[in-house]
């Protein structure tokens, strides 16, 4: 189970950070790098949401309502520890996030293994 948590915290990670820088680029645009304002970033944000949405009926058609639990508890941990990183790992987060976040529900659906 060490790989589900791992990769749970991951995905609360990377869905975390998007979100947070994302929620306030429009109030401090000079302390964001320029990319942060291209498509890439806007639907890699979502896109990382959405993979970390998806964990949650994935876990519960998978194995249940108590291991959902746990799921949804693994991505609000996730989500909570990455505010203790410099914004610069942050950002790094949110360019590669789309990436992982893919590859990780995909693993999850069965469609590869990592």
């Amino acid at each position: 189970m060490g790989f589900y948590f791992t990769v749970h915290l991951i995905l609360g990670a990377l869905a975390g950070s998007s979100g947070s820088i994302m929620s306030k680029i429009s109030t401090y645009p000079s302390q964001y790098p320029r990319w942060m304002w291209s498509p890439w970033a806007t639907y890699g944000t979502a896109l990382s949401g959405f993979c970390a949405l998806a964990a949650i009926p994935t876990t519960f058609v998978e194995w249940g309502f108590l291991w959902t639990l746990a799921t949804l508890g693994e991505l609000a941990l996730g989500a909570a520890l990455v505010v203790i990183l410099p914004l610069s790992i942050r950002f790094l987060l949110v360019a590669i996030g789309p990436i992982i976040s893919v590859v990780i529900i995909g693993a999850l659906w069965g469609f590869w293994r990592i």
